[in-house]
């Protein structure tokens, strides 16, 4: 069997825009508030046509209860529609202890397994240190979009960017 290349986004401050109080960063719980960043659908529809499309989320809001199932089934239905991808994988555990949570690479290595994926032709795309790390962990590439959160910043990455079309862009010309 062929293995094939993937995109690993993100999906809170890649493929949608985040809440910011404080220079943090907290994820939609309201599908009213869930929209997407401009050309976002356009740039994943490129992708596609050379990668699968894997998104990858923490959503430990679920397990805090300030997130409803229904409302986050409602965001990936809405995000499926916009961009097609072809996993999904979210983890909704507060503790770093499991092994789907990111930095941890749980998520990434379900789907590397499922859908068959060659890790040294494919990219992460995140916007924290955590994503970065879950994506150095399985040997991908890395591209960490700066939003310039008062947090951490990843170390070893393999390039920076400002904007998801910056990365798309840095995927097309590697």
């Amino acid at each position: 069997m062929v293995k094939r290349s993937a995109i690993f986004l993100d999906r809170d401050g890649v493929l949608n825009i985040p809440k910011i109080k404080n220079g943090k960063t907290f994820a939609p719980i309201n599908i009213n508030d869930f929209r997407l960043y401009p050309f976002v659908s356009k740039l994943c529809k490129k992708l596609k046509k050379k990668y699968l499309l894997i998104v990858v989320t923490n959503q430990p809001d679920l397990q805090n209860g300030k997130l409803k199932i229904k409302q986050l089934n409602l965001m990936h239905h809405k995000l499926k529609k916009k961009i097609n991808y072809d996993g999904l994988y979210y983890c909704a555990s507060k503790s770093l202890r499991s092994k789907f949570k990111k930095p941890n690479p749980g998520m990434l290595l379900k789907s590397i397994k499922e859908f068959n994926i060659d890790t040294n032709k494919s990219f992460l795309i995140g916007d924290r240190w955590s994503d970065i790390e879950a994506g150095k962990k399985i040997n991908c590439k890395t591209i960490f979009i700066n939003r310039n959160y008062k947090e951490k910043k990843p170390k070893n990455v393999d390039f920076t960017v400002k904007s998801f079309k910056k990365a798309v862009e840095t995927i097309y010309n590697d």
